[in-house]
């Protein structure tokens, strides 16, 4: 759904932004905070939303340069110790950025734009939490299945329409 929402936001901005140049070249008055809403809603939506969806594919960069080379069992190993890793990190990630959403929060926070009146920007803060929330849950659920040898991920039936074409090419050209 995060994920989903990710590419809502995608479109959003390209829809603002084609607006903002509409009405500023042709009317000659710009959307008022533009660039504003971009940079504090849709960027950082479109960043950490769909985290938990990259790390439920199995998504992220990764190199298997000395992997390939490794025994099975010593690659399992260095996944989960890679995943606990990654529940650290996302957990620390998501207790911070929640504690900072709930202090701009208490605050108010807004940020003056180029219009009359003051934005809120305290509600965006919360957006990091959500990914980071649900990337450790899924991280939490990736260990649980790491550790009891069952599969994590979706299969080839699970993903979306035309992308098995995608997968099976990519695997043939490897």
């Amino acid at each position: 759904m995060l994920g989903f929402l990710g590419g809502a936001l995608v479109i959003l901005l390209v829809l603002h932004v084609s607006a903002d140049v509409v009405m500023r070249n042709v009317f000659g008055k710009p959307l008022v905070g533009t660039i504003e809403i971009v940079s504090i809603i849709y960027m950082i939506g479109i960043c950490f939303l769909p985290l938990a969806l990259a790390d439920e594919r199995d998504a992220h960069i990764s190199v298997e340069v000395l992997t390939e080379l490794m025994p099975r069992r010593v690659v399992h190993i260095l996944l989960i110790v890679g995943t606990v890793l990654g529940i650290v990190v996302m957990g620390a990630l998501c207790w911070r950025t929640w504690a900072e959403a709930m202090t701009q929060m208490r605050k108010g926070s807004v940020m003056i734009t180029s219009g009359k009146e003051p934005m809120l920007t305290w509600p965006s803060y919360y957006i990091l939490p959500v990914g980071f929330g649900l990337s450790f849950m899924v991280l939490i659920y990736k260990l649980l299945c790491l550790l009891t040898n069952r599969e994590f991920g979706p299969d080839a039936d699970d993903l979306p329409a035309g992308m098995e074409l995608v997968v099976k090419e990519s695997a043939d050209h490897v």
